[in-house]
């Protein structure tokens, strides 16, 4: 094997670094390890390699400490992305669920595995979905207690009629397909529906804060300079805009997020993105439908039609609520 050599050098780092009192101490080292072996660093064969080498020479015992904990879960993420296999994403659910940690870097983990399966689908069996929405569904009460009662939900005839907000977890430029389709939702409800709409975005697509140490850590970009801005142009159209800083999810935006919109009032609010710890809880005040339910593509039609046809199953009452999912296709 020609990488042979190179594979005993992570081999030997990786094992000096998850045997060390505090892995913390060697954070943008591992953050360094962790970008080079999945960028190319080492070929399929040599990922495999170290994998089983790793595998061989690591050994964690039942009763851990907290520094214990930290080596456990980071030596569970680097092997579900060096061998990309159910087993080892399975595990790594099971631990996240079980770590005795703060929800906050529960959670933190939690939506690293998430993006780990938006890469490689292959790897999520029946079993770990399941736990993956358990877990969800845990740090969603956590923030829930956190940010307090919301109050009661608003009904059809207390909302604004004329008012809609959007809730994106990004918002860039208009080249990014999220952000084209969030921009071709609120020109739709502006235009066709002839309402008032409000972005917010929340930018806790993955939260980068309140980071545990990993071998590698997927973070998303942010347009800083949106930080302080009050409006958005869409296609020569000044739409109201608030941008949260990058410290998502957390207690103090929330309650300023969750307020407004029990201050707006709005007819209903358009989740763009899935795994919304804001849009989960804004469920509880008016309705939050999926933004992938209304725009699937960049159709302006079956945009306005999708539109519509949520409308009328509110003004019908065929739903008393439209809850938000955390999952395409699924509902809670």
């Amino acid at each position: 094997m020609n990488e042979l050599p190179i594979v005993r050098e992570y081999e030997n780092r990786i094992l000096d670094i998850l045997s060390s009192e505090d892995i913390t101490e060697y954070f943008d080292e591992m953050l360094q390890i962790g970008a080079r072996i999945i960028s190319g660093a080492l070929s399929p064969e040599g990922k495999k390699e170290l994998a089983e080498r790793l595998r061989r020479n690591m050994y964690f015992f039942p009763r851990e400490t907290m520094a214990d904990m930290l080596r456990h879960v980071a030596y569970l993420h680097l092997m579900v992305r060096l061998t990309e296999s159910r087993e080892y994403f399975m595990q790594l659910m099971h631990y996240i669920e079980g770590i005795r940690i703060e929800e906050r870097y529960r959670f933190f983990l939690l939506m690293q595995t998430r993006y780990i399966s938006y890469l490689k689908p292959q790897i999520i069996s029946a079993e770990s979905d399941r736990m993956f929405h358990n877990i969800y569904l845990r740090s969603k009460r956590y923030y829930a207690d956190l940010v307090g009662n919301l109050g009661d939900f608003v009904k059809l005839r207390d909302r604004n009629c004329g008012q809609v907000v959007i809730l994106t977890q990004q918002y860039l430029t208009d080249t990014h397909k999220e952000t084209h389709l969030t921009n071709l939702i609120a020109q739709e409800v502006l235009v066709s529906m002839c309402q008032n709409v409000m972005i917010i975005n929340t930018n806790d697509l993955l939260p980068v804060s309140n980071v545990v140490p990993l071998f590698g850590i997927e973070g998303h970009n942010s347009l800083q300079f949106l930080d302080n801005s009050n409006s958005v142009f869409i296609r020569g159209l000044s739409v109201p805009f608030f941008q949260c800083t990058g410290d998502m999810p957390s207690e103090k935006p929330l309650r300023v997020i969750l307020s407004t919109i029990r201050e707006m009032r709005p007819e209903y609010i358009i989740s763009c993105g899935d795994h919304s710890i804001t849009a989960s809880l804004a469920a509880g005040i008016v309705p939050v439908i999926p933004g992938h339910e209304i725009a699937p593509n960049d159709d302006i039609q079956l945009i306005r039609e999708n539109i519509l046809e949520y409308r009328r199953m509110m003004e019908e009452k065929r739903f008393w609520q439209i809850r938000f999912r955390v999952q395409k296709g699924e509902k809670i």
